[in-house]
Parts: structure tokens; sequence; C-alpha cells
């Protein structure tokens, strides 16, 4: 005779149904998470790479003189390619290159540089700067932004993204 501690546990039909039951609701719940959650973190974790725009050679630019150039940017989204024209100014010196944003700081008008003065020249409040940038009159309040510039094997690449700068 055996008694009923004895007995291996059974697993009854009810019992079972309820695990099926609720093993399916778990599969079907992490099929359904599982993209969302990819979806909403994927941008989080993703890095992409800077566009990078081709200047040109930087032999050819000249040295101490500003030089406006232009170039297109298309920016790629899903389907969509958008391209623009956009434009910045590459100052060419002893000591390096420096490419600034073509808005002036105070409200975001197009300077020109003007040789007579050595400055650029925001016609919008006669906001001055030097050739490096820097605010030397007028109301901006703040120097020009700079874009990020690598040159390799002697090709200027430019990355359209303007970087901020303070005083």
């Amino acid at each position: 005779m055996t008694c009923a501690a004895d007995r291996e546990p059974t697993l009854e039909r009810r019992g079972f149904l309820v695990w099926v039951f609720w093993t399916a609701m778990a599969l079907i719940a992490s099929s359904v998470v599982t993209p969302l959650v990819a979806f909403f973190s994927g941008p989080l974790v993703q890095r992409r790479s800077p566009v990078r725009v081709r200047i040109g050679r930087l032999d050819d630019l000249p040295l101490d003189r500003p030089q406006r150039v232009e170039f297109v940017l298309r920016r790629h989204d899903g389907w969509v390619t958008e391209s623009g024209r956009r434009a910045a100014w590459i100052v060419k010196r002893q000591n390096g290159v420096t490419a600034f944003d073509p808005r002036c700081t105070h409200l975001g008008c197009a300077y020109r540089w003007r040789d007579a003065t050595g400055q650029f020249v925001c016609p919008c409040h006669n906001g001055l700067y030097d050739l490096d940038g820097r605010v030397v009159g007028g109301p901006p309040p703040r120097p020009l932004d700079t874009y990020a510039i690598t040159v390799e094997d002697g090709i200027l690449y430019l990355v359209p993204s303007p970087q901020r700068r303070t005083a």
C-alpha cells in the first residue's frame, strides 16, 4: 500500500492547459515587445558616421585669404534623398585650416569678406569678425561657428554640422 506522499505529483489536464495558455501568451507578448524595444532603442545605440563633403585640394586654397566654397549636401532618410546647396568660408593659415559657418552669430545673416579692411562684415547690423572668426565689432555675441574638417591625401573634407564656439 502506498501513501499519498509517496506518489509522484502528476500534472492534471486543467493545470496543463493553464501552463500551455500562459506559455503561449508569453511567446506572443515577446514577439510583439521585442521589435518595439528594438525600434525605439535602436537610434540610441546606433552610431551614424557623420556626413563628409569633399571640398577640394588644399593646395588650391590661397594663404591668409578667405575663400567662399559652395557644396551640395545630400541627406538620405529611408527612400527619400534630399539635396541642398550649402556654403562655408575656408581660411588657410600657416598653422592650419579653419572652415566657418556662413551665418553671423547675431541674427544668422550671411556675411562677406571685405579685402579693404581684412574683416568679415555682416550687413544686417555691421557685425565685424577678424580672419580667425573672433568678434571685433558690432553686436555679435560670440565668434563665428566652425565646421569640422579633415585633410586626407591633400584633399579637404568638411562635416557640415556647425560647432558653436565661445569667446
